[in-house]
C-alpha cells in the first residue's frame, strides 16, 4: 500500500470502495473531499480494495494532516487488516504535523477518544422530557416544516446567525460547504428541511442521504425560533423520516457538551471515535508559528 496524490487517484475505483464499505460516510467521498479539504490524498492498495482518505494542508512547505471542519472523522475502508496499523505509522512519517480523527479504534495508546451520537435503524428511540417539551412548543406555535430544493435561505442564515458566534467557522469554510452542497445535490444526496412561522422562514437543516445513513451536516435557526423549539422539531422530523426509511441517523458529531445533550434528548446514542495528534515540525517552523501567535494577541 502507498500514498497517492489527488492527481493520481482513480476516482471511480475510490468511490466504489467507499460505497462497498458498510457504514462508510460521505466524508470519504471524492466530491465531498474535493470541496471541504484544502488538499487530500489516499493511502490505498493497488486494486483499491482497502485504504483511507487523508486531508492535508501545507504551510511554508510543511504538510499537516488534519480533519477539516464539516468532517467529524475519516475511516479505514475495506478489510480491516494489518495495513491499518501500518498506515498509522506511515502517516506520521509522511506528515510532520497531524490532528487526525478516525472511526476505527487505534491499538496504540497515543490517541484521544471522543463521542458522537447516532440512532440505529429499528432501535428504541427514547426522547427526553426537554425535547418533548420543545417539540410540543414548536407545534403549538404552528411551525411548518417542509422539504426544499433551495439551499440559499439556509446558507444565508448560517452566515448571519453562526458566523459571528463560532470561531472555527469562516467565510472561506462556508464557501467550501456551499460548493460541497451543490455537488451532493447534483448526485441526489442532499436533503434540505426548511421551517416557517406562518410565511416567514426561520431556519433549516442540510441533511446528507448517503450509504444507508442520513447525516445532519449543518443548520441554522433564528434565536426566537430556537426558543420556541423549532430546531428540536425539525431534527425530530428528520430523525423520524430516516427511521421510517430504515436508515441510520447520524447527528454529525460535536465535542460541545451542550450539543451532545441536545442529541441525546432526541434519542441519540453515543458512539466513540478516535483522534491522534503529533507535532514533529522543524524548529524554524515552530518559531515562526509562535511569533505569529504573539502578533495575534
Amino acid at each position: 500500500m502507498k500514498f497517492k496524490s489527488r492527481d493520481n487517484i482513480d476516482l471511480q475505483k475510490w468511490d466504489d470502495l467507499v460505497l462497498k464499505t458498510p457504514e462508510a460516510s460521505v466524508f470519504s467521498l471524492s466530491i465531498y473531499l474535493d470541496e471541504i479539504a484544502e488538499n487530500w490524498m489516499v493511502y490505498v492498495d493497488e486494486y483499491y480494495t482497502k485504504g483511507i482518505a487523508v486531508p492535508f494542508a501545507s504551510r511554508l512547505g510543511v504538510k499537516t494532516c488534519y480533519t477539516p471542519i464539516f468532517i467529524t472523522k475519516l475511516e479505514w475502508l475495506g478489510d480491516e487488516s494489518a495495513e491499518f496499523n501500518a498506515f498509522l505509522t506511515e502517516v506520521k512519517s509522511t506528515f510532520p504535523i497531524g490532528n487526525f480523527c478516525i472511526r476505527q479504534q487505534i491499538e496504540k495508546k497515543d490517541y484521544t477518544t471522543y463521542v458522537e451520537q447516532i440512532i440505529q435503524p429499528n432501535s428504541a428511540i427514547e426522547i427526553g422530557s426537554q425535547a418533548k417539551r420543545m417539540i410540543n412548543r414548536s407545534k403549538k406555535v404552528g411551525h411548518r416544516i417542509e422539504f426544499s430544493n433551495d439551499p440559499k435561505p439556509v446558507l444565508a442564515l448560517i452566515r448571519s446567525e453562526l458566523l459571528p458566534k463560532i470561531s472555527s467557522l469562516s467565510e472561506a469554510s462556508i464557501e467550501r460547504l456551499e460548493r460541497a452542497i451543490q455537488r451532493l445535490d447534483a448526485q441526489q444526496h442532499l436533503r434540505i428541511l426548511t421551517v416557517y412561522d406562518k410565511q416567514q422562514f426561520i431556519g433549516g437543516l442540510f441533511l446528507i442521504n448517503f450509504n444507508n445513513t442520513v447525516l445532519y451536516l449543518k443548520g441554522a435557526f433564528t434565536d426566537e425560533a430556537k426558543k420556541n423549539g423549532a430546531m428540536y422539531n425539525a431534527m425530530n422530523f428528520a430523525i423520524d423520516q430516516a427511521y421510517k426509511e430504515g436508515k441510520t441517523f447520524d447527528f454529525g458529531g460535536s465535542r460541545v457538551e451542550g450539543v451532545r445533550h441536545f442529541n441525546l434528548q432526541l434519542g441519540g446514542v453515543d458512539r466513540s471515535y478516535y483522534c491522534c495528534q503529533w507535532d514533529n515540525a522543524p524548529a524554524w517552523y515552530r518559531a515562526i508559528k509562535s511569533f505569529r501567535n504573539l502578533l495575534r494577541k
